[in-house]
């Protein structure tokens, strides 16, 4: 399809499926010339990268290739297209609830493996600092993360600290998987009905130094469960923070809600017009700029809103967040106050 075909501002992309004769062939040449030209961002595929050279049109071999070679890559290829167009994310974080008595050897290699399928994991004893306040830590994680990887491991319904983590996610909408063990392994308290990823024996092993950890074929097959149950779990949380927001200024009388591109709301009132943009984790600068583009995407500045679920940001985000905005006609509000916004006229 032409770039002038497409409706003015819809995303779009193009994926080049790349083999000898794509290479040789000028009209393919000038069609990806035309679509750079226009900002179409243009994905290089080819059955084995090593022989990327060989089979991608001259124009993109600046560009990153993807191997399509199974069923597994396919599902990455179609993974990295959704993030490319906004629909899933791209910001793939974790955290990993363990108990480290039976859990840490499964933990830290899950953190290696994520790590290398475009994951930000987060383990408590690589990523907190010493003399800092632990449990106000891991609350700030949660809420970065909104995804929890539980390691339901014959010890982990003992734990405290696990429990706390669960019952967190929970409460804040967050996306859960729960990787359970083989054999006779008690529920984590509160955790009944939540999804679950049953490991078989033949999947679990030990290490040389008698932890426990996942064989290759297990590791394989739960990376696989965990980037669909994140891609789930995210969109879950998004699409419930949107309704929420629709809700509340619904519930406060304005005069009009209509949906956005990226999970924003274009909100009418009889003070005029305001964008509302959403972030599932801890708000981030890169979530006001979104907002910011967002009102000169709609032919005008307008004020700008940005609503987030967290019970509380951390004082040196909240004053960072307030330094970016400052020039700016924009607002950081929780969800819980958001009906508020337009109860006073704002």
């Amino acid at each position: 399809m032409a770039d002038s075909d497409l409706p003015q501002g819809m995303p779009h992309i193009c994926v080049c499926l790349c083999d000898r004769g794509s290479k040789s062939d000028r009209s393919v040449g000038e069609d990806i010339r035309d679509e750079l030209e226009s900002g179409t961002t243009i994905f290089p595929v080819v059955e084995d990268l090593k022989l990327f050279s060989e089979l991608v049109p001259e124009q993109l071999t600046f560009a990153n290739g993807i191997a399509w070679q199974d069923d597994a890559s396919l599902q990455r290829l179609v993974r990295v297209l959704l993030e490319e167009l906004g629909i899933e994310d791209q910001q793939r974080r974790v955290f990993i609830s363990h108990r480290r008595t039976d859990g840490l050897g499964v933990a830290e290699q899950l953190h290696d493996q994520l790590s290398h399928f475009k994951f930000q994991p987060f383990i408590d004893r690589f990523a907190i600092r010493e003399g800092t306040d632990f449990q106000e830590e891991i609350s700030h994680a949660l809420e970065d993360h909104a995804f929890l990887l539980l390691l339901e491991t014959p010890d982990a319904h003992t734990s405290d600290w696990v429990f706390d983590e669960v019952d967190y996610a929970l409460s804040h909408a967050m996306g859960i998987l729960i990787v359970r063990w083989p054999g006779d392994v008690r529920e984590v308290p509160g955790s009944g009905g939540l999804p679950r990823h049953s490991l078989s024996d033949d999947e679990v092993t030990t290490d040389d130094h008698g932890y426990s950890i996942l064989t290759d074929a297990g590791l394989d097959r739960l990376l696989e469960a965990i980037e669909a149950a994140h891609a789930r779990g995210l969109v879950r949380r998004r699409r419930l923070l949107v309704e929420s927001v629709r809700e509340a200024a619904v519930a406060a009388g304005v005069d009009s809600c209509i949906s956005l591109r990226d999970w924003k709301l274009l909100i009418g009132t009889s003070e005029g017009l305001s964008v509302v943009g959403t972030s599932p984790r801890l708000p981030s600068a890169i979530d006001l700029q979104a907002v910011d583009e967002a009102s000169t995407q709609a032919n005008a500045d307008l004020p700008g809103v940005l609503v987030h679920s967290a019970r509380a940001l951390p004082t040196d985000l909240r004053r960072h967040l307030e330094w970016v905005s400052h020039t700016r006609s924009m607002r950081v509000i929780p969800e819980n106050a958001i009906g508020g916004w337009w109860i006073d006229g704002h």
